[in-house]
């Protein structure tokens, strides 16, 4: 947790004050603190943007990660791709605050082929031309390309490895989906996710997760439907597990991804692509 000190130097809103004067917090940060009653004026925690006079000191308490020069992460870089190490608490390219935008104020151009959600860590693919992003789009449609996750789920996997086949349905009014075993109707997508135990304490258990399709919070609503919740899991998991491990984000992290272009590929060369990230959260 970090702790940062602000003394007004014009009246304003408080959330206003602390985004001119703390430009490397993400704002959602901020306001997050304020509804927690995380920001302190003058002595007094404050839950409304209440207006602050000239003089006033304002104590905020934000998340490590709250730091936007933590957001972006360059890992790998060619001529075609970009691939980003995502933080929590930034969108892929959606919203005002995303990986896209931030790499474009440093006159870095990219175009992007998928997403993780906001608060999903691990490895994000970027193309470099309009060619590049269609051929990726591609390699992920047809399942030329694979990613594998870390998940820390509450619990013991009922096996060590297992392949879960079901259908996915979207609920955009919600921003949520729904598992099914059956096609209940012509808009549930088919879903394949494999996964493997990597650890287990008894309490947890660390998986492997293997997708190629990536739909909508796939391995989230999944692993949850067949009773495995993700520690911080907000949407899918159990609230009492949250806070049991005071989770406030998913245990979830894109750690591998492995590529499996053609010989007539021009990004055949990233078939011999190896890197894989830690498991910590």
């Amino acid at each position: 947790m970090r702790k940062i000190e602000v003394i007004v130097k014009k009246a304003d809103r408080v959330l206003k004050v602390l985004e001119k004067e703390c430009p490397d917090i993400i704002f959602s940060s901020l306001n997050k603190a304020l509804r927690q009653k995380d920001i302190i004026v003058n002595g007094t925690r404050v839950k409304e943007n209440i207006v602050v006079p000239v003089g006033a000191r304002i104590i905020v308490y934000v998340p490590d990660e709250a730091s936007k020069k933590n957001m972006i992460d360059i890992v790998y870089e060619d001529n075609n791709i970009l691939i980003v190490n995502k933080s929590k608490g930034i969108e892929t390219c959606d919203g005002t605050y995303n990986i896209q935008n931030e790499l474009l104020k440093q006159n870095i151009i990219v175009y992007p082929v998928h997403r993780l959600d906001r608060n999903t860590l691990g490895l994000v693919i970027f193309a470099k031309t309009t060619d590049v992003q269609n051929e990726l789009i591609s390699a992920f449609k047809n399942g030329n390309v694979e990613k594998y996750y870390y998940a820390e789920i509450y619990g013991n996997a009922p096996k060590k490895h297992d392949i879960l086949n079901g259908y996915l349905l979207k609920n955009k009014d919600e921003s949520s989906v729904m598992i099914y075993n059956n096609k209940t109707s012509p808009q549930c997508l088919p879903i394949k996710t494999e996964y493997e135990v990597v650890k287990s304490s008894g309490n947890t258990s660390l998986l492997s997760v293997k997708i190629k399709d990536g739909k909508t919070h796939q391995i989230r609503a999944h692993l949850a439907f067949n009773k495995m919740y993700i520690i911080g899991d907000g949407k899918y998991g159990k609230n009492e597990i949250n806070i049991k491990y005071k989770a406030k984000t998913q245990h979830l992290k894109a750690y591998k991804i492995k590529f499996n272009f053609s010989n007539g590929s021009s990004l055949y060369y990233l078939n011999n692509f190896n890197l894989q990230l830690n498991n910590e959260f």
